[in-house]
């Protein structure tokens, strides 16, 4: 009987630790956003990533696959059409819920997009793990905001695939 008790605390032990460190993960990337740290950025992400934003229509819908894709062009079409000398990526953020396998955290960042319009966003993000790296990122904003401010004249990035959960 006192083998299992001590089975189910080093258990516990073992996913509070893969917690703490999914939340260090997790505040590592909004750092690296925050200082424009791109080699912790890249430290961070798993090569084989899922970025995910369930919009139904939008210039990025869809499921995006791999590092590369999201460092060459994602990232590059976001950066394009922000006015950079007026707009911080990440005013704030919190974790809102973490456990061994899933972080969620809401984050704002605000300035002025390259058309000159106000783009003050609220993110969502959920975030997965594999190998100590984001596997699996999902991102919630409002896309109309993103239209309005960010996407007009900019042609749709054909996703890998649908959103699915």
């Amino acid at each position: 009987m006192m083998h299992r008790i001590g089975g189910s605390v080093q258990l516990k032990r073992k996913r509070v630790q893969k917690m703490d460190r999914n939340e260090r993960i997790v505040n590592d990337f909004y750092k690296s956003i925050i200082e424009g740290d791109m080699d912790l950025y890249s430290s961070l992400i798993h090569e084989n990533i899922e970025l995910s934003l369930p919009i139904k229509k939008g210039v990025l819908t869809g499921t995006y696959f791999g590092k590369t894709r999201l460092v060459e062009e994602i990232f590059p079409l976001v950066i394009s059409c922000l006015d950079l000398d007026n707009f911080t990526f990440c005013k704030r953020f919190k974790i809102m819920s973490a456990n061994e396998h899933c972080v969620a955290a809401i984050c704002e960042a605000g300035g002025l997009a390259s058309s000159g319009e106000p783009y003050d966003q609220i993110y969502a993000h959920f975030f997965k793990f594999e190998d100590e790296k984001i596997i699996k990122l999902i991102e919630f904003q409002d896309s109309s905001l993103a239209d309005r401010a960010l996407w007009k004249g900019v042609a749709y990035l054909e996703p890998d695939s649908q959103f699915s959960y």
